[in-house]
């Protein structure tokens, strides 16, 4: 995960009322154009609702964190994916790209 993704999350977690681009930006130093592209990625963040912009006649969506339980259960058999057994996990990534290609 990135580092922008940790902080994102972490600052998130810390207002679960929520918070728009622009206020994490303001708050981390992040660029905000960088805030937004992270945003899209953050594993558990999700816009919660849209709310007026102050300075243009837009809406701005507000992104929330969603608490992740440490012991989430896992189904036994997710489908084609799980049923193959990949030796080194490095080739995750080839095996991945490879199904995309075929698919």
């Amino acid at each position: 995960m990135k580092s922008n993704h940790n902080i994102i999350r972490e600052l998130l977690k810390r207002h679960p009322e929520g918070l728009k681009s622009r206020e994490i930006a303001d708050i981390t130093g992040i660029d905000k154009r960088v805030v937004n592209k992270a945003l899209e990625s953050v594993f558990g963040v999700y816009i919660d609702r849209w709310e007026r912009s102050v300075f243009r006649n837009t809406l701005s969506a507000v992104w929330v964190v969603v608490d992740v339980p440490e012991n989430c259960p896992k189904p036994a058999n997710t489908g084609r994916r799980s049923l193959e057994r990949i030796s080194n996990p490095d080739d995750a990534i080839f095996l991945n790209k490879r199904r995309e290609i075929n698919d």
